[in-house]
């Protein structure tokens, strides 16, 4: 019987031949999923035997893996924000650079005493579940045009005690909501923001298996969000947020288009990589 040691030795260069980005780190996590211990206790035990049956199911996820399937989707859950998070094929996984919007968003909300927020394109609901979390006093409302990827949501809320919080409506970008009073506090996007141009530039996993819904938009990336800048007024009091993720090279522009609609005083966020990432401002 081999043990976990010997599997890792064999599983690891398969992985790097197929061009996956942390091999040693896949196969640890892969592996420890499907023994259902820590990454920690396979450092510590790895004269540890594996079975027949675990081999088999390792193979399998590792056949996933080398055809460059997301490692998330692999393994059911993603970490964001201090939280597990289930992940499915019908959502994008949450990126750590969003946690910076998140972050932002927490901070404002804080500051100005915000009790109602929405976040549009909820997906997994990382950034809605996230901010119910963080902030015990507000009403979050979700929106997603994927009634599957509401469905994702709803659990992850269910899973961090934030449901009785939460409202959910499945329409496109804020149109349910549109003609109720405009009292919310902010509103809070992660919208698609590729362009169709660079669709093939992506990386596989990125491109071959996370929903094209939540990838990509028309007019070179920015269709959605322009759309969004023009509505969210209807449902933003007097002063409120909006806070917005943008792909690389963006930023200025939708930063100079809030500015043309009237919001004040826009600013830029960058992430870890120092991309300006995320734009924000405040209504008129």
């Amino acid at each position: 019987m081999q043990t976990v040691a010997d599997l890792l030795t064999r599983v690891i260069p398969q992985l790097v031949e197929a061009g996956v980005d942390s091999p040693r780190l896949d196969a640890e996590l892969l592996l420890a999923h499907v023994l259902g211990v820590t990454r920690t206790r396979l450092w510590s035990y790895p004269e540890t035997p594996v079975s027949e049956e675990q081999a088999a199911a390792m193979q399998r996820l590792l056949e996933r893996r080398v055809r460059r399937e997301p490692l998330a989707y692999l393994l059911g859950e993603w970490e964001f924000y201090g939280r597990t998070f289930h992940v499915s094929a019908a959502v994008l996984i949450p990126r750590p650079e969003t946690e910076l919007l998140v972050e932002a968003v927490v901070q404002w909300a804080q500051a100005h005493a915000a009790r109602e927020l929405i976040d549009v394109g909820t997906g997994s609901g990382a950034i809605a579940v996230t901010l119910a979390a963080e902030l015990p006093a507000a009403q979050v409302t979700a929106l997603d045009l994927s009634p599957t990827a509401l469905e994702v949501a709803q659990r992850n809320a269910q899973r961090h005690g934030v449901s009785e919080r939460m409202r959910w409506y499945t329409g496109d970008l804020l149109h349910p909501l549109l003609g109720m009073a405009a009292t919310c506090d902010a509103v809070v996007a992660n919208l698609p923001y590729i362009a169709q141009a660079e669709i093939d530039r992506l990386m596989p996993e990125v491109r071959d298996y996370e929903p094209r819904l939540a990838l990509q938009a028309e007019d070179e990336g920015l269709a959605l969000i322009r759309r969004l800048i023009v509505e969210s007024p209807t449902v933003l009091r007097p002063g409120g947020l909006i806070a917005l993720e943008v792909g690389q090279g963006q930023a200025d522009t939708v930063a100079a288009f809030l500015a043309a609609q009237g919001w004040q005083a826009p600013w830029i966020i960058t992430d870890y990589a120092g991309i300006p990432r995320h734009v924000l401002a405040t209504a008129p």
